[in-house]
């Protein structure tokens, strides 16, 4: 490649305030340094060269007289912001699509078509191809790439002689017809090469302390290597399994995790790893993820759990097992952190996921693998030759199933990942005759299962019929510890209230999503007290108790749900195996499942129960992901996520339409708004810090404890009452502390509004 040889020597990238030029940031420079650190990432995937002419040529528009006057007059301390920049006129000065139009041309086709998204998009996220929309065409790159429709600062003709780029991509095996995907797959990898390499080089000048700090914890750095990860696990798990009682639970226990470290040796790809709640997954997916990755030079490990009530207990259970090491080598990603373990290093972590441990959910694993912004994006490049775990793999959302197995497939086939697919019933992803879309080439870690789910086998199942909440309630109150899940908050909060008339103060406890996560984890750690000193415990839950949440009751009722649903609450029955066998009752409640998913599932169920009466069997949760979920041939890609990646033939020209992907997968869909709670001392001082303007926004890590959804026509109702303000940041703050409960959180009664709007979930 032929690059700048001190011809822009005199250009700049960016300035320091009240500093002279001769302190500045030449443009050479920066775009040596971007072009180095993106080729290095890059390199990952095979494509070194790309990154590096994505580098070379990302800020070649400032070169233009316009920028460079605005950095003279502006001086300011980074004009790499995340927008374009603004001369003293307040005139737009757009620096990206002039190296948009630079890649396009030299490279012509698909190669320069492909850097050219990443280059026109690289401040304000990716553009769609085209629109039909005259309010988003100006937008989208084919109007920007169209000197005569769109105009941009002139720039001298740089000193860039650019080399011909081949693809480093193996095709799939649908051939043809996924080339669009994968090109649009392939340009947000390199996209996130660029963000990475552009903001930590940008960072490096501008802010060398946050630098400093942020190569001390950055991987081969001052974070433990995944060999020294795996010591400390090995050691841990040895005491365990020395400290362990000669059950046959223990020794499956044991059993399971030497498969696991057997399987390891195994050459990267997919594999399965289908164990009963209670057979030691969180640890022994773990240790198979580490020997894998170290076997293979793999690069990091990445956990991805479906739901936030369970993401901060598996993280705890990796600190305990991995020590002092877990402070800079685990990464915690998600909203519901608790502020005392979002350290600095944990902060940086999630920037870019530099670290040799992710603890992440399938929300920001998939949505980011489909988005179009530049933060969720930059961390993309280190899932490369990684290994992914998928906790209750089977929680991917049917109707976006097309896709997300497309990015799986594409993980493992292009970016020499492995993935490992988690669940505690059946395998549910796999190809098989009626289920064409599956994964191929899966191999189990643990090829028979079955005397494993025979042996951990501790609760038993028995269907009640119609069951009205007075005698729900009634069958509670004489249970000394029980828990009942139900499928919406409202019939939670109903139902509480009739099992708390007839208990105990503190003996009747409710859980759900009206809580907000500090809230939460106060009284699921309140639970656990009570259970283990054996005193009364009644607990009427929503679902966010299933799928992993560590508690243990010995009677679990369950409203009518599908076979997974019902696996996943028997899961918390009888969990430590204390009695010969737990009872888990399923009931159909007062009113049907909400329509959707949930009711479908509940449905399956109903038409598969006279031929499997015992919804734990590993035929009848086959049986039910083959009803529900691999026949729905026609719900797989039901927002056609994949119809948004399609190739012109004509035009030699793929038709990506970057933000309309992004907007069509969203695995959460319900519209709500955040409400800041009152809860406690800490989230009265941040609402008031807020509603006094002292500050103009706190970071969403320090809300996030506190937050509850709301639907937006609930929310506007209680605006109209005076209930909420809106702060410029768009959080609303709750100022009426009595619409908060100690027992429910945020109660829909108390406020006396039409119960319609606030939803069911």
């Amino acid at each position: 490649m032929t690059v700048p040889n001190g011809s822009f020597a005199e250009q700049y990238a960016h300035t320091l305030a009240d500093h002279a030029p001769d302190d500045w940031e030449t443009l050479a420079a920066h775009l040596d340094k971007v072009a180095s650190s993106a080729s290095t990432f890059a390199e990952a995937f095979g494509a070194q060269l790309w990154g590096e002419v994505l580098g070379r040529c990302h800020d070649l528009g400032k070169l233009s007289d316009d920028f460079q006057l605005y950095l003279r007059n502006a001086g300011a301390a980074s004009v790499d912001a995340g927008v374009e920049n603004e001369d003293t006129s307040g005139k737009r000065v757009d620096h990206s699509t002039f190296g948009a139009r630079f890649v396009a041309k030299a490279l012509g086709n698909v190669p320069g078509q492909l850097l050219a998204f990443c280059i026109a998009g690289h401040h304000t996220g990716l553009p769609d191809e085209t629109s039909a929309d005259e309010a988003t065409q100006r937008s989208t790159l084919r109007y920007k790439l169209d000197p005569a429709k769109y105009c941009i600062s002139a720039v001298p003709t740089p000193n860039v002689v650019l080399p011909a780029l081949t693809s480093p991509l193996q095709p799939s095996a649908a051939g043809k017809a996924e080339y669009p995907f994968q090109f649009a797959f392939f340009t947000r990898m390199l996209f996130s090469c660029l963000i990475d390499a552009d903001r930590t080089r940008t960072e490096e000048f501008c802010d060398p302390e946050e630098a400093l700090v942020r190569r001390c914890l950055g991987s081969g750095s001052g974070r433990p290597t995944l060999a020294a990860l795996k010591d400390r696990l090995d050691a841990s798990l040895q005491k365990m399994q020395k400290d362990a009682k000669p059950t046959e639970v223990n020794r499956q226990r044991s059993i399971m995790l030497e498969r696991c470290r057997e399987a390891a040796n195994l050459p990267p790809g997919f594999f399965s790893l289908n164990v009963p709640t209670g057979g030691g997954k969180t640890l022994s997916s773990l240790a198979f993820a580490l020997d894998h990755a170290i076997k293979h030079e793999l690069r990091r490990v990445v956990v991805a759990i479906p739901f936030t009530s369970i993401i901060e207990q598996t993280a705890d259970v990796y600190r305990k097992e991995l020590g002092p090491l877990a402070e800079a080598a685990l990464v915690e990603h998600h909203t519901n952190i608790q502020t005392e373990k979002d350290t600095r290093s944990n902060q940086l972590g999630a920037e870019n996921w530099d670290a040799p441990l992710i603890v992440t959910t399938n929300v920001q694993l998939f949505e980011s693998l489909f988005a179009y912004r530049t933060t969720p994006c930059r961390k993309l490049h280190n899932l490369a030759r990684s290994v992914i775990v998928l906790d209750e793999a089977q929680t991917i959302p049917v109707e976006l199933l097309k896709p997300a197995l497309a990015a799986l497939r594409e993980l493992v086939l292009n970016y020499g990942s492995s993935i490992v697919l988690c669940t505690a019933t059946q395998p549910a992803l796999e190809r098989r005759d009626d289920f064409e879309l599956g994964l191929e080439k899966v191999r189990p870690i643990i090829p028979d299962t079955m005397p494993l789910f025979h042996t951990l086998k501790r609760v038993e199942v028995r269907t009640l019929g119609s069951l009205p909440d007075g005698e729900l309630a009634l069958r509670l109150a004489k249970e000394k510890a029980a828990l009942c899940i139900v499928n919406t908050r409202k019939h939670a909060s109903r139902l509480y209230d009739q099992v708390a008339v007839m208990s105990e103060i503190g003996d009747c406890i409710h859980l759900s999503t009206w809580m907000c996560g500090a809230h939460r984890r106060t009284v699921l750690k309140m639970i656990r007290e009570r259970l283990n000193a054996q005193q009364p415990c009644r607990v009427v839950s929503t679902q966010l108790v299933e799928a992993g949440v560590d508690l243990d009751f010995p009677v679990v009722y369950r409203a009518e749900a599908g076979f997974d649903s019902i696996a996943q609450a028997a899961g918390r029955c009888n969990r430590e195996g204390l009695q010969a066998l737990g009872l888990t009752y399923v009931f159909e409640g007062e009113e049907q499942p909400p329509p959707g998913l949930l009711r479908a599932a509940a449905q399956t169920r109903k038409e598969l129960f006279s031929r499997y009466p015992d919804p734990l069997a590993p035929e009848a949760i086959e049986a039910y992901f083959r009803l529900f979920y691999w026949s729905q041939k026609d719900n797989w890609d039901k927002h056609k996520v994949m119809e948004k990646m399609t190739f012109d033939s004509a035009r030699g020209r793929a038709l990506l339409q970057f933000r309309e992907v992004s907007d069509a997968f969203q695995m959460i869909r319900d519209d709500q708004l955040p409400i800041l709670v009152p809860y406690n001392a800490n989230a009265v001082i941040l609402r008031d810090r807020l509603m006094g303007g002292k500050v103009p926004f706190v970071p969403q890590r320090e809300l996030q404890p506190y937050l509850v959804s709301v639907r937006k026509e609930a929310m506007r109702q209680m605006n109209e009452r005076g209930f909420v303000e809106e702060h410029e940041s768009g959080v609303w703050l709750l100022l009426n502390r009595s619409l908060y409960s100690d027992n429910k959180g945020l109660d829909p009664a108390s406020t006396r509004l039409d119960p319609a709007y606030w939803g069911t979930y």
